[in-house]
């Protein structure tokens, strides 16, 4: 019996619902007549603007989210500046300086770290440096041998100047076909063995008796020229005695007079190296010819 009356009172609740519906369908709703636009009155644009003022325009050109009174540059009156982006989020005074102290507490902490590291690196690897070599200390057997070095260095080079300042040389033999000596050498000759023959000499109360080639260097003022030996034998009699009785002969002869003119070729001093012959023979006189050495 419960369930039937249930059912009834659902099936009442229903019908009733449906039909307040209908009702409400069927009524029009009209607006008052003092509540109708007139055509006279202008319409209203609906615009935003980017700019506010605290007082409203008497005459409103547009309906916008905030009063702003005159403005724009536009022939229409309205401002055509591009409203701020909405989507941008403006950060305060306050934020910007704690991100800036941020910033200069990150660069402080980074230049900490970077000389950290810097004496770190110092410290743990210090630069390589080369080992520069010690000097050599000579002991005394380099001294002497550097002075060894030296005197022979001053000795070629003193032979060197020497031999570049030696005079202009030349030499008589018997193949010379020069015939601008042969009166000088005739004056040397005479005057040699006439002092020769006059002196012949002797050991021990005897003549002796030889032949030997003597090279008398003969310097232009007609003296016998020192600097090199002076007169010495070339080829020896066999007897030291005759030898030297000889070169005491050519010593004793000299001087043989200054050279001629002829003699000399240029503004040098010159030597004239005479090799002779030296004959004592046994009619107790002395030959001397031009010859060469054998």
């Amino acid at each position: 019996m419960k369930p039937f009356v249930e059912n009834r009172l659902l099936t009442g609740a229903l019908a009733l619902s449906a039909l307040v519906h209908l009702i409400l369908l069927g009524i029009h709703f009209a607006a008052p007549a003092s509540f109708r636009l007139r055509p006279s009155d202008p319409g209203l644009e609906v615009i935003l603007v980017n700019a506010k003022h605290a007082q409203a325009p008497q005459k409103a050109d547009a309906i916008a989210q905030a009063n702003l009174d005159g403005g724009g540059n536009a022939d229409d009156g309205r401002a055509k500046s591009p409203l701020p982006d909405m989507h941008k989020v403006e950060e305060g005074d306050s934020i910007k300086a704690v991100r800036r102290q941020v910033a200069e507490l990150e660069a402080q902490q980074q230049k900490v770290l970077s000389q950290l590291n810097q004496s770190t690196t110092a410290i743990v690897s210090p630069q390589r440096q080369i080992p520069q070599p010690l000097p050599l200390q000579p002991n005394a057997r380099d001294l002497q041998d550097a002075q060894a070095i030296a005197r022979m260095e001053a000795e070629v080079n003193r032979n060197i100047e020497a031999y570049n300042k030696r005079p202009k040389k030349t030499q008589i033999t018997a193949r010379t076909r020069e015939a601008n000596y042969a009166i000088y050498y005739k004056s040397l000759q005479e005057k040699i063995e006439k002092l020769g023959t006059l002196n012949f000499p002797q050991q021990d109360g005897k003549k002796l008796y030889g032949e030997l080639i003597v090279y008398i260097p003969v310097f232009q003022d007609g003296s016998i020229y020192e600097k090199e030996g002076g007169a010495r034998v070339e080829a020896s009699s066999g007897n030291p005695v005759l030898d030297r009785a000889a070169l005491a002969i050519v010593r004793r002869s000299a001087p043989f007079g200054s050279f001629p003119a002829s003699m000399r070729s240029s503004g040098s001093n010159e030597v004239w190296e005479v090799i002779t012959r030296f004959r004592f023979t046994h009619q107790d006189t002395l030959e001397a010819e031009v010859s060469t050495v054998q």
